[in-house]
Order: structure tokens, then C-alpha cells, then sequence
């Protein structure tokens, strides 16, 4: 008898070893994109390392994610890419692409869209409400001008009425700017170069207490002058050009970040199972 319990002991502590390790420290996860086709293939499984720490994630590092959009929060899609930047890191924007830390890197598939000037609201309140971040933002007398992936288009073209449909641009050069990846306790001051960059995560930090006119922060009507970080934040980029990556999201908060990818342990390339994932 106390043999058996002993047994029934032994056999509950594993259950709940194995269930601690895969619910906070372990998980297996099967890849559905193929944004990382270099490293992995679509329909591989991975083991990823769920405990957070000052590598994980790590730079270079292939790491998975959720998608960190107000329309995906219900049920945020797993997505694949490396983390190329860290929180406090330096984006260099030029017109011929951007670097981080003076190390360049593949530029976005997007293209420019320009809309009459007169319909502004519309359209920034169409773009909040598809979760779509305001990028490159130049202004004439008559127009605007802002950036768009392909998805991005379609989408905004359903749901924009037919009187404000957007066309395509010629892009004018852009002056180079410098942004920094934020991180909990940086002291950002909005100026008009870099407010589209940050207005979205700052909005989305607040719970929409802090709102983006696509000119000011304001705050229960008044202008913000300053705003303090409170999540550390990380630059995703996947080997596909096309891929959904920060080149469409924006910085991604570590709150979304599940964490690197371990080893790949069932797959299409045998030669890559139970290897280390770099």
C-alpha cells in the first residue's frame, strides 16, 4: 500500500513538473509563417524559452511573438522573426532605409499614398480604428502624404468611404532622423519628426488615456509635453521583405514577446531537428 502511494506521489509531482515547465519556463509551438524561411520552415515545432531575463529575448536571437495591434488582442497571431533591436538602441531613418546601431537593414515593402488635406479627421480616425500606425506624414496645402504596406492599403480601402479613397504618390525625399527603441523610464519629448513613431505605443501604454491628433499628445484636452516609458521595447525583423515584422508594427512591447527559440524538434529538414536555433 505505501508503495503505491509512493508511486501515486511520484507520478503527481512529475504531472506537475512538466506542467510548471511548460506553462512558465518551456513551450513547443509550431511554426504557421514562412517570415523566417533561412532557419525555419513553415509547419516545423520548436521548443521556446518562456523565461524572461536580460537574453531572452537576445539580440540576433529568432524569437516568436504576438502581434502587439488593438484589432489582434482578442486573438493575437503568433509571428516569427529576429529581434535585431534592443530597448534603448538607436534607429537611423534615411531615405535609402534605416540601420540600428549603425548596422543596416532590410527596408519595408512600402510605398506612399497621398489624401486631400480636408479630410484629415477622417482618415486619422479610420486609421486608429484599423490600428494602423501613421507613418512619414508630409503635409502641403491641399494634401498629405503617409506610408502604407500593401495589406494596409487593401484594408484601408474597404473601410475608407468612397469620397475619401486615397491615390498613389510620388515620395519626396526625406531628411535623415535619428529614434530611439523605448524602454521603461525613458523620458520622451514629442517633436514633430518622431510623434508618429512614438504616438502609437504611447497610446496603446495609456489604454487610449493619452490620444494622437496626428499633430500633439493631449491628455483629458490638454497638450503633453513630455511622457515617460513604463515597457521595454524590441525591433522584430524577419528574412522575408513581405513579412509582418516592426517594419509594419512599430517597436514591440516585452509584454508580447514570448521568447527565443530554443531548438526545432519535428520538421521537414532533419538535419535541423534538436540543432540550436540561431
Amino acid at each position: 500500500m505505501r508503495r503505491l502511494l509512493r508511486h501515486v506521489i511520484w507520478v503527481c509531482l512529475t504531472i506537475l513538473i512538466v506542467t510548471c515547465l511548460r506553462t512558465y519556463c518551456v513551450g513547443s509551438y509550431r511554426i504557421s509563417t514562412g517570415s523566417m524561411k533561412t532557419v525555419l520552415q513553415e509547419g516545423d515545432f520548436v521548443l521556446v524559452n518562456r523565461m524572461h531575463g536580460a537574453s531572452n529575448p537576445g539580440r540576433d536571437r529568432v524569437v516568436i511573438f504576438k502581434s502587439p495591434l488593438d484589432r489582434d488582442a482578442e486573438s493575437p497571431p503568433l509571428l516569427l522573426s529576429r529581434c535585431v533591436g534592443m530597448p534603448g538602441d538607436t534607429i537611423l531613418i534615411t531615405p535609402d532605409g534605416y540601420s540600428v546601431n549603425s548596422r543596416p537593414m532590410q527596408a519595408a515593402s512600402v510605398k506612399a499614398f497621398r489624401i486631400r488635406k480636408n479630410v484629415k479627421p477622417a482618415l486619422l480616425e479610420t486609421l486608429h480604428r484599423l490600428d494602423i500606425p501613421l507613418r512619414s506624414v508630409a503635409e502641403d496645402s491641399l494634401s498629405m502624404t503617409i506610408r502604407l504596406t500593401a495589406g494596409e492599403e487593401s484594408l484601408l480601402r474597404i473601410h475608407l468611404h468612397q469620397a475619401l479613397q486615397i491615390e498613389s504618390a510620388t515620395e519626396t525625399p526625406q531628411q535623415a532622423y535619428r529614434l530611439v527603441i523605448p524602454f521603461a523610464g525613458y523620458d520622451y519629448r514629442p517633436d514633430t519628426t518622431s510623434l508618429f513613431f512614438y504616438a502609437h505605443i504611447i497610446r496603446q501604454e495609456t489604454n487610449g488615456r493619452i490620444q494622437y491628433d496626428g499633430t500633439r499628445l493631449s491628455a483629458e484636452g490638454k497638450e503633453l509635453t513630455a511622457y515617460r516609458f513604463v515597457r521595454n521595447y524590441y525591433w522584430m525583423l524577419s528574412d522575408d521583405g513581405d513579412a509582418v515584422d516592426s517594419r509594419h508594427l512599430g517597436p514591440v512591447p516585452r509584454t508580447c514577446v514570448i521568447g527565443n527559440v530554443l531548438i526545432c524538434w519535428f520538421g521537414r529538414n532533419k538535419n535541423r531537428i534538436f540543432k540550436r536555433i540561431y
